[in-house]
């Protein structure tokens, strides 16, 4: 078993016997062999009690858990590395840590605690603010093939979501749709808020071409003919376009604040879609 505090990247999941937690390995599978990394599964324990027979039964229901995800990853005939962790501290805790040296933290967006709610648990919206490398939320039922969408708001962060959601476009061979996040007008900065608009749309053309040339079969375009994030959602579940990623920034607030609000949560949810949020070393 590897040491989930090393400096050698892995794609690290965190594993909690919940049935999001097996969705969110399943999805990271590609996610390492793409990188040529191992897929490390890690399982924390949040002991409470001094008793030895409590803390036995802990372990052996963390042993089980990642056993049966082994077993789901290992039947999936894909040629990914597989390696496991447990260790005794907050997952929380655990997980930030291990994404310090992570090429990505991979996780369900609801544990066992938040399975009914089917609600982005605690833990993911904290690893999701903290981490040191990108982190994706996955659904206990995650949507099938379908687009990814990128959005940008014009922040320092934005290229890198663009770069990323790009990489994970030709990783899933699937369209990529770039939406750009209005900013708020005012009546003194209208003016300023256009031109910046303008230039964010600028700079996204010339590197949708450079993209296009470099990537003949990367199916890139702008969303043009919507003002509000949300209500794209609303469109695209409304003619049954499937979204199974959604890639941000960290930069709040910003796209992320939008998509972690209750009617944002809802959207997610609704559309069966994981979330990516890029890593804050980018803008930093």
């Amino acid at each position: 078993m590897r040491d989930p505090y090393s400096s050698c990247p892995c794609v690290v999941v965190g594993i909690d016997g919940s049935r999001s937690a097996v969705q969110a390995a399943i999805w990271a599978v590609d996610e390492a062999i793409d990188r040529d990394v191992p897929l490390q599964l890690l399982y924390a324990i949040e002991s409470v009690s001094n008793d030895p027979d409590d803390t036995a039964a802990e372990v052996a229901s963390a042993e089980r858990a990642v056993h049966n995800v082994f077993t789901t990853i290992e039947s999936m005939g894909k040629p990914v590395k597989l390696e496991s962790e447990i260790v005794h501290a907050h997952p929380r805790t655990a997980l930030l840590e291990a994404s310090r040296s992570a090429a990505m933290v991979c996780l369900g967006s609801a544990g066992l605690a938040h399975a009914v709610a089917g609600h982005i648990g605690s833990t993911a919206s904290a690893v999701a603010a903290g981490a040191h490398c990108p982190v994706a939320i996955v659904p206990a039922n995650p949507a099938g093939p379908g687009l990814v969408l990128a959005v940008v708001d014009g922040s320092p962060a934005s290229n890198t979501v663009v770069e990323r959601s790009v990489a994970e476009a030709l990783l899933r061979a699937s369209p990529l749709r770039v939406f750009s996040m209005r900013q708020p007008r005012s009546a003194d900065t209208s003016d300023g808020v256009a031109d910046r608009s303008q230039r964010v749309k600028a700079e996204l053309e010339h590197r949708f071409t450079h993209w296009r040339r470099n990537h003949p079969n990367l199916d890139i375009e702008p969303v043009d003919e919507h003002s509000s994030l949300l209500n794209y959602l609303e469109h695209l579940q409304r003619k049954a376009t499937p979204v199974q990623l959604v890639v941000v920034g960290p930069v709040r607030p910003g796209p992320l604040d939008v998509l972690w609000s209750p009617s944002g949560r809802a959207a997610l949810e609704a559309a069966h879609c994981a979330l990516m949020i890029c890593d804050r070393q980018w803008w930093l």
